[in-house]
């Protein structure tokens, strides 16, 4: 850890309030990503921003020079265990953990072992591991998602997860129209979901605006999808282009109908489509919040201490 946190990086490591994110704080380990997600507009504009052509380490020692923050998010415009990530996703996690802080992890890479290990010995601290899956064809994978494991990596992901009693998501998000919503296929990754011990399934449709949706056009096996991205929403920071808001309300109803029928919770993100916060109460809105888990309040110092409250506020979640 110690070599970690001391590796000079010329970018801060900064803990932000993100309205892409439900509002929640989140933590970038890195400015750009390897995984290179054609739909991802964030982990561009990350790296545009700081004038970086490949995905660059943050500045580790500025964790040494703030206090751990009471809650976390990874991460917002990268993917916490990518390559060049993971080791210093550790590296934070074995810090701000014994000091009380609550993590919320959404990632397409795989969580190492070490970390896993980390994560379970705080368990009562993390509020939910979201592993991203939006289709099992991996011909569509690899053009969509080029650097992102294979999907029978990520589903083995949230079984070595589930095993450690870790409260783990599939999340099938972004899901392009007419390529990745139809109802079998659907059907049949939740059902890897349920096997693999998801207790829940977040999904939502693709967004894009300006030169992010010319490039999901000029992909050919992405230009029939985009055909159907025809109306702007309002969203958390701003306005993006995707399907109809009837279209995103007909397959969330169903999904929640199916989800449930597998015994499992649905939700999507409303900070994508504003409108989708008043649906009548038929499916969530806050994927980036586990509902079952209440937040601790106060800062804890100490393992034992922040476990034991977290525990009692938690009901038992995790």
């Amino acid at each position: 850890m110690t070599q970690l946190l001391q590796q000079q990086a010329v970018l801060p490591l900064l803990v932000e309030v993100e309205p892409r994110m439900c509002g929640q704080p989140v933590v970038d380990l890195t400015a750009g990503c390897s995984f290179g997600c054609i739909y991802c507009p964030f982990a561009d504009r990350s790296a545009r921003r700081v004038g970086t052509l490949r995905p660059t380490v943050r500045d580790m020692p500025a964790i040494l020079r703030q206090p751990a923050p009471p809650t976390v998010f990874f991460s917002a415009s990268s993917d916490a265990f990518a390559p060049q990530a993971a080791p210093h996703t550790h590296a934070v996690l074995e810090r701000w953990l014994p000091q009380g802080t609550i993590v919320g992890i959404v990632t397409k890479g795989i969580v190492p072992d070490r970390t896993l290990d980390l994560l379970a010995d705080y368990r009562a601290q993390i509020e939910g591991v979201s592993v991203g899956l939006s289709s099992l064809d991996e011909r569509r994978n690899r053009i969509v998602e080029p650097g992102v494991p294979p999907a029978a990596e990520r589903l083995a992901s949230i079984s070595r997860l589930a095993a450690r009693g870790l409260p783990v998501v599939l999340r099938m998000d972004p899901l392009f129209p007419d390529l990745d919503d139809e109802p079998a296929a659907l059907t049949a990754l939740i059902a890897e979901g349920e096997r693999c011990g998801a207790w829940a399934i977040v999904a939502g449709y693709v967004f894009a605006w300006g030169r992010y949706l010319r490039r999901l056009r000029r992909e050919p096996l992405l230009a029939d999808a985009c055909r159907y991205m025809t109306e702007r929403a309002p969203m958390a920071g701003g306005i993006g282009w995707g399907v109809p808001l009837a279209r995103k309300l007909g397959l969330y109803r169903w999904l929640a109908e199916v989800t449930r029928a597998h015994g499992l919770y649905f939700q999507t993100c409303g900070c994508k489509d504003l409108r989708l916060h008043d649906n009548g109460g038929l499916f969530p809105t806050r994927c980036c919040e586990n509902p079952f888990f209440t937040r601790p309040l106060p800062l804890v110092t100490g393992r034992s201490a922040a476990m034991s409250q977290s525990r009692d506020r938690a009901g038992g979640a995790g």
